[in-house]
């Protein structure tokens, strides 16, 4: 009776090592199955952030290229009748040559009546912003007097005084070379003009001069300018992930999200065509109401053009994001630094 019993016994070992190794078996599949799919998530993503950075580094290229011959200029205006608060449709003013079509004004920058206003249009006297909006970048409409200087956004410039100028005088500190840059502006543009041949051949020289201008719609005029400059395109808000995106040690913050796009427009035809060409990828960063701030948490502000005219170089930097594994915020940084070749870039 005793051999069955062990039969018995044995044979139920058996089953029971079969069950277990199934499980494991099973486990291991599990396992092995969810591996591949996170390595798979994680290739995704990889060549998801691969492809924006390379996207990027092209459009630098691009950019490198267009402006290595390039005359920068840095757009600023001086109101010739004063603004008072509210919804004022107009800006009267000195000039507005070098000023985008359509772009964002700082108005009073440096005093207690800052104020963030863009404007969709030029007079056709190249001496007014057209069709304000006022109070924009969570700042409120205030007067401003006559005489009083106006900024374009996309400018940023060192200002002259390097060693403890006045708050009023400047607007950030960029790390450049190693030490803290006091510049104006917010820096989410570059406005220029390049050499062009207004017979359509490649003879930029007049004399021995060169003819600065823009290409529009394929024709080359002496009377045309370009400008580059970041559009937002939609925002992304930290609570909503609970990510610290510029490592400032809170999830409070909120950030436009968008392209740069460069325009080109003949400024003796104000109000007619406008050359407009997305550039790269719409995954560009800048914080809310605060274009040109510290993006990285290093202490430093970040504007994504500065142009230095005492040593020809455009410093220009972007902060990508993107998304990582399992859907997650991540941002890259890409950068460089260019040195245009004309000496009389101003």
């Amino acid at each position: 009776m005793s051999t069955p019993n062990k039969a018995v016994s044995r044979a139920g070992f058996t089953l029971i090592e079969l069950m277990v190794t199934t499980t494991l078996f099973s486990v291991i599949m599990l396992s092995s199955m969810a591996l591949m799919e996170r390595d798979a998530d994680l290739s995704q993503s990889t060549l998801s952030l691969a492809a924006l950075e390379d996207r990027s580094g092209q459009m630098l290229h691009s950019i490198e290229r267009e402006m290595a011959d390039a005359l920068i200029s840095t757009p600023t205006a001086i109101l010739a009748t004063g603004l008072t608060p509210g919804t004022t449709n107009e800006a009267v003013v000195s000039s507005t040559l070098g000023f985008p079509e359509q772009g964002i004004l700082m108005l009073s920058r440096g005093t207690a009546e800052f104020e963030v206003a863009q404007y969709n249009s030029l007079g056709p006297g190249l001496d007014r912003f057209s069709n304000l909006v006022r109070a924009q970048a969570c700042t409120a409409s205030a007067s401003h007097d006559i005489n009083m200087e106006i900024v374009w956004a996309g400018l940023a410039e060192p200002i002259d005084e390097q060693t403890a100028p006045p708050a009023s005088a400047f607007d950030g500190i960029a790390f450049e070379e190693g030490v803290g840059v006091f510049f104006r502006g917010a820096g989410t543009g570059i406005s220029f003009r390049v050499p062009i041949d207004p017979a359509g051949g490649t003879n930029f020289l007049s004399g021995e001069d060169i003819q600065w201008g823009a290409t529009i719609a394929g024709n080359q005029t002496l009377t045309g300018w370009s400008a580059i400059e970041f559009v937002p395109t939609s925002t992304f808000n930290e609570a909503d992930t609970g990510d610290d995106i510029n490592n400032d040690g809170d999830f409070l913050d909120s950030f436009d999200i968008g392209q740069l796009r460069r325009r080109s427009w003949d400024t003796a035809n104000p109000g007619g065509t406008i050359e407009d060409l997305g550039l790269g990828p719409s995954a560009i960063l800048q914080e809310t109401c605060n274009w040109g701030s510290d993006l990285d948490g290093d202490g430093f502000e970040d504007p994504i053009f500065l142009w230095n005219p005492e040593t020809r170089t455009l410093h220009t930097r972007l902060f990508l994001i993107g998304r990582s594994v399992k859907d997650l915020p991540i941002v890259r940084r890409v950068e460089s630094v260019l040195f245009l070749r004309n000496e009389n870039a101003l």
